[in-house]
């Protein structure tokens, strides 16, 4: 199981980490669950480990149903939930867990999209076409590679 938050600043920009593993890819901050810990859970510890920031789950924006495929991972279940809206003060005091990410950015949810993961990119435009609360069966197998905007 994997759980995301979507952080908006006070104009609507989302906060985007850049993962080590893949420098042209970016993500929500987020992660995999633990063991017997809840995906609200799972995505606030993560938030806080990987920016610093002391963020809460307010609200479920989707949840997504990715088999394996041919990816080599296992099955899982992810969520992506909003927290509160961040303001500059909340900004200045990222501090990145520099072992997972090495680099944040503020970016408009088209560039955003563009830049995230096309899993997560996908359920994100599928929340916006159907409201918050929208499940959906996603096929990593079907996810072409997006063009990473500059």
């Amino acid at each position: 199981m994997t759980a995301h938050l979507l952080v908006l600043d006070e104009v609507g920009r989302w906060l985007i980490l850049r993962t080590t593993r893949d420098r042209d890819r970016w993500q929500l901050p987020g992660g995999r669950a633990h063991h017997g810990e809840s995906p609200a859970a799972a995505a606030t510890r993560e938030a806080r480990e990987e920016t610093g920031l002391s963020l809460h789950v307010e609200r479920l924006i989707t949840v997504a149903w990715v088999p394996a495929g041919n990816t080599g991972r296992r099955d899982r279940i992810a969520f992506v939930f909003s927290t509160r809206t961040v303001r500059w003060q909340d900004l200045r005091a990222i501090t990145l867990q520099t072992s997972e990410v090495d680099a944040w950015q503020l970016a408009p949810a088209h560039r955003a999209t563009a830049q995230l993961h096309p899993l997560i990119a996908e359920r994100l435009t599928e929340a916006e076409l159907h409201g918050p609360g929208h499940y959906i069966d996603q096929d990593p197998g079907s996810i072409r590679e997006r063009t990473v905007m500059p």
